[in-house]
């Protein structure tokens, strides 16, 4: 039975935890009718709370509202609530240049994780999105896919679960169940679906393949292309999960992440990475920041042509405002800032905690005397400079007379690094420590007037030490916000 394999299929998958609540996208048409009815059945074994959303995209009067009364009174008679929504598809689709497609898509799933979001904050129980794509869609996507010129990921086509960034999740429960059998459920239940004519019309990509291509092949080369593409997907599957695991690791090893819109990784480990691995690095990386569509082939070759033959300071753009840069031995990726700099100054108190907006970030101070210092030093075995931590002599500083100041750097600025004599401009410092030139006027700076006594994450003061006949000591913690 249909409803068993479902059954399975969300079992095998884990796509359903006991206790969730579930956000139907529901059409009317035969696919998400059947899913809706399938759910229903099995809700109170699978612990379950149901929820419908209905899009009228506004593209068939009459019908469209045909579809919803259809859906509503569904929805009523099984007793599961109903959110509907209104969208002039064609307008969107027109004012953002996009296609009617991507339109639709971009409203429809809009309205699931905003309907998903208010259960969420009413219940505090987890929501997922399930869609009601079958076999038949999932053949047509790695087709077109193909048709387009894919990668070996894209031939994993739709996936049975996919996390939506910070959005929620996506889940597919019939992509084990032909189109065919859906139609047979449907008669068999009585359900009397709405078929939406525009599914009949080649007047979309998917369309043309599902009328056109499919039944050609079918006809002329294969009868089973249908289940010979959905086996290639899961075969796909499988390679990708396989070269992710490999790709995460790299990354939870090797690279660091400089602000929410920075990593960083090795040079030389992308340049010695065979292409499949690299390329996956650099678009894994790129989803760490924020940029998870729209990297083609064009720009992996460009990225290539960079780590290979590009110098200190070479760059090359992504789509969407990212880039790529190298800095000597790091390669950066990051969303690209307005030209001008991001200047900030703060005042920071002797006690306390100071937050940094601009960063996301925030400075604690804490004073202690050379006791509780070498108390503290005991129980915490040694208190270093290190990353995000500082200790300074407070009788130095007080001594200058100034107040200490977390800014961004200025003309002029100079230190005198941890170990060394003599001062050394600030840019200096900065090339000589290998910072990359598009960061610099980002990094936090520690400061009396013009002298800066800590470059956040890098060196201390030579002269602001903590010495033997230090009485009292400044303890600094820089942290950026979760």
């Amino acid at each position: 039975m249909i409803t068993d394999r479902v059954k399975n299929t969300i079992l095998n998958n884990c796509l359903i935890e006991k206790g969730e609540h579930i956000v139907i996208g529901l059409s009317g048409g035969p696919d998400s009718v059947c899913l809706f009815h399938i759910l229903s059945q099995l809700k109170e074994e699978l612990g379950i709370r149901l929820h419908a959303v209905h899009i009228n995209h506004g593209l068939r009067p009459g019908a469209a509202d045909e579809d919803q009364r259809y859906v509503e009174g569904l929805c009523e008679e099984y007793h599961v609530p109903c959110h509907s929504y209104s969208f002039d598809v064609n307008r969107i689709a027109k004012e953002e240049g996009i296609s009617g497609e991507e339109a639709g898509r971009r409203v429809r799933y809009q309205s699931f994780f905003e309907v998903a979001g208010r259960i969420t904050a009413e219940t505090g129980a987890t929501v997922k999105i399930a869609v009601a794509q079958n076999m038949n869609d999932q053949a047509e996507t790695v087709l077109m896919r193909i048709l387009r010129g894919t990668g070996t990921d894209g031939l994993c086509g739709i996936e049975y679960l996919r996390k939506e960034n910070t959005k929620g999740t996506v889940i597919r429960p019939l992509l084990d169940v032909s189109r065919e059998e859906v139609e047979t459920y449907c008669r068999e239940n009585l359900l009397k679906p709405q078929i939406d004519l525009t599914n009949l019309e080649p007047i979309y990509t998917r369309n043309k393949i599902r009328l056109e291509l499919l039944p050609y092949l079918s006809e002329n080369f294969n009868t089973n292309i249908m289940l010979a593409l959905n086996r290639l997907s899961k075969i796909a599957k499988e390679d990708k999960d396989y070269f992710g695991q490999r790709v995460e690791m790299l990354i939870t090893e090797h690279a660091v992440m400089q602000e929410p819109e920075r990593i960083e990784i090795s040079l030389q480990l992308l340049r010695s990475a065979p292409p499949a691995i690299r390329h996956r690095l650099i678009m894994r990386l790129y989803e760490h920041i924020g940029l998870s569509r729209n990297i083609t082939a064009s720009h992996l070759e460009q990225a290539d042509r960079l780590l290979m033959e590009g110098k200190p300071s070479s760059m090359t753009d992504f789509s969407s405002g990212y880039a790529m840069g190298i800095s000597y031995e790091t390669v950066g990726f990051y969303k690209k800032r307005e030209k001008e700099t991001t200047n900030f100054e703060y005042l920071i108190h002797m006690e306390g905690i100071t937050d940094i907006s601009e960063l996301k970030a925030r400075i604690g101070v804490k004073i202690l005397s050379r006791r509780d210092w070498e108390t503290l030093e005991g129980k915490e075995k040694k208190f270093r400079n290190g990353c995000g931590t500082c200790r300074l002599s407070h009788d130095k500083i007080v001594e200058s007379g100034r107040d200490l100041i977390l800014r961004t750097r200025r003309q002029g600025d100079f230190i005198i690094p941890l170990g060394m004599q003599g001062r050394k401009k600030l840019q200096d410092f900065f090339v000589d420590e290998k910072y990359a030139r598009e960061v610099r006027d980002r990094i936090p700076i520690l400061c009396l007037g013009s002298e800066v006594i800590w470059v956040v994450g890098s060196r201390i003061n030579e002269n602001y030490k903590v010495q033997d006949h230090t009485e009292r000591i400044i303890l600094l913690e820089y942290s950026t916000k979760i």
